[in-house]
């Protein structure tokens, strides 16, 4: 008696069933301008984000099949970094279940290149290799690299008319010693205010704007600014550098692994400083807060003691440096890595391993091209860091009685520190809302560093109303 025949599957209209290709965990490796994107991490009812565009080119890549691309989850969509509202980063790592070989056309050499054809031209996949079956993005990932630009000209002191400067003569003498040729330079211009939020910008304002971008920093200047840099190198109490943190809070505990200020760079008008941190883990607004640091000090002749003094139990009040500058350089997968090499491969070939430098050609001309020469031009339209110093320099100024030439945080620093939300020293209540950045730096593109789990318990108001932004 003949065995009966296969049934073959088929679809509920009566066509054949095609045949479901597996899927396997890979890390795929990426890079993006965040200009005009709602942030990397997908959203169910938000087109604009990195990591849809990506999910979606997967899919009519092939890469993920029909029935696993109406929900990312079923694939279980992770990434190694977060990046908010107009955050660039020139590497990143999404992990997930995809199919390694689907079919590519013929004209595309691989099928990197065939999910490249259904991006925007600001968003590349660089690569992806096939990952063990514990691997998530965001847990393997022990360390991330970012980068801060900014122009040299930020480390100008305040003006002598300004009332920052008329506060530091009072409270700081001798701050002017190590600054001479600078503050020539900065008090050769007319005196300035500060114009309000819309106001039509005035002719000699915008000259001073044009004026300041023909300055080059000094080699004494920018050894005092990699000295100061060079304080944050260690594991340190960092909850000055976030918000909603008390001192005695375990998760504002962090390392920073390395620190690296590079030799000034003349693009255009404007001479850049590239300041690369390469750190454990990060809290909210921790890099824009380190960087912020390091400016306000240099520029006012503080000492790099200061920075020591910051880790202690005293709240001050350190404005967020503007986001502009602020990139994803790329997560570092080392611990991931030295694993995998030591697990023998049943065919003889050593396993891959997540890897951003065999991509490094082509991230440093994507950045050249769609990060820093964008950057550039927004600066040049904007006058982002300017304006953001000149609101400090012409603001109130008592909050920053920290910035001295005896490097120690005075009592007067933290009198004005009012809130019973936030933690204070040894967690105690401190006196002053952290509402208080300075203006301007505001309504720049957000950008939320990785935090702890603790973060996700935030206030989501708190959030939406833009005190979470960066």
């Amino acid at each position: 008696m003949n065995a009966e025949a296969p049934v073959a599957k088929t679809e509920e209209d009566g066509t054949p069933k095609e045949k479901r290709l597996p899927k396997k965990r890979a890390a795929v490796l990426v890079g993006y301008c965040g200009t005009g994107y709602h942030g990397m991490q997908i959203q169910p009812h938000d087109p604009l984000t990195i990591e849809g565009d990506i999910f979606s080119a997967l899919a009519k890549a092939g890469a993920v099949s029909p029935e696993n691309a109406v929900d990312h989850k079923k694939v279980d969509v992770q990434r190694a970094a977060r990046t908010d509202a107009g955050v660039h980063a020139a590497g990143n790592c999404i992990s997930l279940k995809m199919i390694l070989d689907p079919p590519v056309p013929p004209e595309f050499p691989d099928l990197t290149a065939y999910v490249n054809s259904f991006l925007p031209a600001q968003i590349r996949m660089w690569g992806f290799v096939r990952a063990m079956k514990s691997f998530q993005a965001r847990t393997a990932c022990d360390s991330r690299v970012y980068e801060y630009l900014l122009p040299s000209y930020c480390l100008l002191p305040p003006a002598s008319t300004d009332p920052f400067a008329q506060t530091l003569d009072e409270t700081s003498p001798g701050w002017k010693e190590p600054l001479k040729q600078a503050l020539e330079f900065v008090d050769a211009a007319p005196p300035l205010t500060a114009g309000a939020e819309g106001e039509e910008l005035d002719p000699k304002l915008r000259g001073e704007f044009e004026r300041r971008r023909g300055w080059r920093v000094d080699e004494e200047t920018l050894k005092r600014f990699d000295a100061l840099i060079q304080q944050y190198k260690g594991t340190h109490n960092f909850h000055n550098y976030t918000v909603y943190k008390a001192f005695d809070d375990r998760s504002v505990k962090r390392y920073m692994i390395r620190l690296d200020v590079r030799p000034p760079a003349v693009y255009g008008e404007i001479e850049w400083i590239s300041v690369q941190i390469h750190g454990q883990s990060f809290m909210l607004h921790q890099i824009r807060k380190m960087i912020s640091m390091a400016i306000l000090a240099c520029r006012t002749g503080t000492p790099p003691s200061l920075i020591p003094e910051t880790f202690g139990p005293k709240r001050i009040h350190i404005p967020k440096a503007p986001p502009l500058g602020l990139l994803l350089e790329q997560p570092q997968f080392k611990v991931y890595n030295e694993r995998t090499r030591s697990i023998p491969n049943p065919d003889g070939e050593p396993r891959e391993i997540v890897d951003f430098s065999k991509h490094a050609e082509e991230m440093q001309a994507f950045k050249v091209k769609w990060i820093y020469d964008a950057l550039r031009q927004t600066e040049l339209e904007t006058n982002t860091y300017h304006k953001w110093l000149k609101q400090i320099d012409h603001g109130s100024t008592k909050d920053f009685t920290y910035l001295n030439t005896r490097g120690v945080i005075p009592d007067e620093a933290c009198q004005n520190l009012t809130s019973k939300k936030y933690g204070g020293p040894g967690g105690q209540p401190v006196k002053r809302s952290l509402e208080g950045e300075a203006e301007g730096e505001e309504g720049g593109a957000k950008e939320e560093v990785d935090s702890d789990d603790e973060d996700k318990e935030i206030d989501r108001r708190a959030l939406e109303s833009g005190e979470f932004d960066s």
